[in-house]
């Protein structure tokens, strides 16, 4: 159903940002990265990562007293989280903290930290995380917010829950990854991130990430209509985007040639028939006055 859509924003000239990349940027600039790195436990892996290295408790304190907006604090192994842990004030310290920790040890610190950190993502919860180059790329990334870092099927719920480059959350169910007839099928048993966070596969299946979060997040719904308005503000552009977001062919419509749909799309007819746009808003679940809206 999603796998139609792009993970790739499409960019404008060399000396202006589309609006999607600007909003990113203004998001993150506030967000620092802290990796915990103990003196006698370096993480090589991590090198490439831009972010500041705290190696004792000294660096920890000064780091929580910075009180960085939206900071995000990195523990790749059991020593890195049992620092952080140790050094932690006995309150809470406030602010939108967040950790990724990516260590499978400890599991009895997790209650404590999560008095202290907003929002947490850990190997520990059984989350299958985006290989490590990859990882890194996503961090480093001024739109992380927009791409994924891991996530984990939960069969309990039929869900998926989704983690961000951010540290936030997303729930999706099963239910919306759905292959057309003849095409492989999701394998929720085999689930996986991928394409530098752009790509959630179940099995051989595929979805982009952009079509889960334009599904499912309204602010990031809001950005990307008004970067592709930008690019495209016709009729034909809302219906051709409302098409893929549907996971539909230009010959999926009763009624309405592929021709004639691939027509309207292009932009060769300006003013649909009323009868026409009925059988498009029927075929995708909407009204008639919503169809210019996507």
């Amino acid at each position: 159903m999603g796998s139609n859509v792009s993970g790739k924003s499409s960019r404008g000239s060399n000396t202006k940002k589309t609006y999607i990349e600007d909003e990113a940027e203004k998001s993150q600039m506030n967000a620092e990265i802290f990796l915990v790195e103990p003196k006698d436990q370096p993480v090589p892996h991590f090198k490439r990562l831009k972010a500041s290295r705290l190696r004792d408790r000294a660096q920890i304190r000064k780091a929580l007293a910075q009180r960085v907006r939206s900071a995000l604090w990195i523990a790749t192994t059991g020593p890195a989280t049992a620092l952080l842990f140790e050094t932690l004030p006995h309150r809470p310290f406030g602010d939108d903290q967040r950790l990724l920790r990516l260590d499978v040890g400890h599991p009895n610190m997790q209650g404590l930290l999560r008095l202290h950190f907003k929002h947490i993502v850990s190997a520990q919860d059984g989350v299958t995380f985006l290989p490590t180059e990859e990882l890194i790329e996503v961090l480093d990334s001024k739109n992380r917010a927009d791409l994924l870092i891991g996530g984990t099927v939960i069969h309990l719920r039929s869900t998926v829950l989704l983690y961000r480059g951010n540290l936030e959350s997303l729930e999706i169910p099963l239910s919306w990854f759905v292959a057309r007839p003849g095409c492989v099928q999701p394998d929720s048993h085999d689930f996986s991130i991928g394409d530098y966070g752009r790509a959630i596969r179940l099995g051989q299946y595929e979805a982009s990430t952009d079509a889960a979060l334009y599904e499912f997040d309204e602010e990031y719904r809001v950005r990307a209509k008004k970067r592709l308005i930008a690019e495209d503000s016709s009729i034909g552009g809302a219906i051709r985007r409302l098409r893929l977001q549907k996971g539909l062919r230009q010959s999926d419509f009763p009624g309405v040639t592929a021709k004639e749909i691939a027509r309207i799309e292009k932009g060769e007819v300006k003013k649909p028939h009323r009868l026409t746009l009925e059988k498009i808003a029927k075929r995708t679940g909407v009204s008639v006055e919503q169809l210019g809206t996507f």
